[in-house]
This record gives C-alpha cells, sequence and structure tokens, in this order.
C-alpha cells in the first residue's frame, strides 16, 4: 500500500525519512572525518539496534509475564461457574481503579525510560 500526502506535492513521507536518515549517516560519518576518526572508526562502525520506549516497556512485560505463576485453575473453575451461573456481578468502579492505577504505573515507567 502506497500513501501519498498531496500537501507535500505527492512526496512519498517515507522516502523522505530514509533521505533524512542517509544525510544524517552522511553528515555523522563527515564529522568523524573531520575530528580525525575517519577511517577507523568508518570500518569498526557495525549495525546498531534503537528500540523505542514502547518496545522496551512491552519486552520487559513479556519477561514480568513469564515469572507469572501458572494458571490457578480452581480460581478460574469458581469464576467460570459464576458467571455461567449469573451470579458473577462486575464491580466497575474497581476494574476503572485499577485500570488507572497500571495507567499511572506505566506512565511512570516511560518517563524513566
Amino acid at each position: 500500500m502506497e500513501i501519498k500526502n498531496s500537501l507535500l506535492n505527492n512526496a512519498d513521507p517515507y522516502r523522505l525519512d530514509m533521505d533524512q536518515a542517509a544525510r544524517s549517516t552522511q553528515n555523522a560519518r563527515l564529522q568523524e572525518k573531520r575530528n580525525g576518526a575517519g577511517e577507523a572508526a568508518t570500518q569498526t562502525e557495525g549495525d546498531r539496534v534503537s528500540l523505542s520506549t514502547a518496545a522496551l516497556l512491552h519486552t520487559a512485560a513479556y519477561a514480568e509475564a513469564g515469572k507469572a505463576p501458572d494458571i490457578r485453575r480452581e480460581k478460574v473453575d469458581g469464576l467460570k461457574a459464576l458467571v455461567e451461573s449469573g451470579a458473577y456481578v462486575a464491580d466497575s468502579r474497581k476494574i476503572a481503579a485499577g485500570l488507572l492505577k497500571d495507567e499511572v504505573f506505566l506512565a511512570g515507567t516511560l518517563d524513566k525510560g
């Protein structure tokens, strides 16, 4: 799928990002040569990976989830029976409070990253 922005005279925004990245790399190499790093720095330079804060958070969450205990079958079966019988009533205020608590925690985690 190709997306074009008519406000930029049909410029491809993905291409603009690639051009900017190429210029940035070229400028960095020119700066290295000016600083005397030259060939040695260029030869030792390898591939690099940069992760966004969201990706780092996802990785941490996945690792923590892996540490969680297995399913507590007795609890699941009990709740399933309550739901099927119609006796289970969700406390929407408690659910909302839990969601807000999670959001505050995640926001604090993102600020630290």
